[in-house]
């Protein structure tokens, strides 16, 4: 089968989210400092409309939709099979790489119909990147459930359901570059979702449809 669906990320950090969160407090006091300096520089009382306001971890989570390309196929038999998938998800800005795993996946034929509903759990790894950074790195690893159905012998309907996702990326050039920033220029700090961006999502719901080949 394969299959085109749409993810809703909506990824959120914290000082002990693994991979992601040693980071963050890097980032935040890099970008709050060079924030600072900069409104200093340019004689911006903190709170005035022309003054970088600070930032906490809330500003650093990855926000945004992918759509995902999974070729795949399953081994097993009519009601009993394991799932694997290539996945390719593109979004305005970030790339992920991957593959899919379920080894629980059930099928249910509905005698004298061509409906076929079925259940699969499993989880993803994906490998994340920015389309407009270099340097950086990133995974996404999520635990998923889906019910869908087969209708007639070519086509495929799904809902999935992250249970539980974590990812991130991160660019140590970029938390270099804000610890160097020089404040008397005319621009201010660079985005602090530029040095980490990611943490962790529940209850993601994504739909997708299929074909299968």
């Amino acid at each position: 089968m394969f299959r085109i669906g749409v993810e809703p990320l909506s990824l959120t950090p914290s000082a002990d989210t693994p991979f992601v969160g040693e980071h963050v407090n890097d980032a935040i006091t890099a970008y709050n400092t060079a924030s600072s300096a900069y409104n200093r520089a340019h004689g911006f009382a903190a709170g005035s409309p022309m003054a970088v306001a600070p930032i906490d971890s809330s500003d650093l989570g990855l926000h945004t939709t992918l759509v995902t390309f999974a070729p795949g196929f399953e081994l097993g038999g009519e009601h009993v099979a394991f799932r694997i998938e290539g996945l390719v998800g593109i979004s305005d800005r970030v790339r992920a790489l991957g593959l899919g795993l379920y080894p629980i996946d059930l099928q249910l034929p509905l005698r004298g119909s061509n409906v076929t509903p079925y259940l699969v759990a499993g989880g993803t790894l994906r490998w994340l990147d920015r389309s407009d950074l270099d340097g950086e790195t990133g995974g996404l690893a999520t635990v998923r459930a889906a019910a869908g159905a087969r209708i007639g012998r070519h086509f495929a309907v799904e809902l999935g359901v992250g249970l539980f996702m974590l990812g991130g990326l991160y660019n140590g050039s970029e938390l270099r570059s804000m610890s160097s920033y020089n404040p008397r220029g005319m621009a201010p700090p660079p985005a602090p979702d530029r040095v980490v961006s990611g943490g962790t999502q529940t209850g993601m719901i994504d739909v997708s449809v299929g074909f299968v080949l």
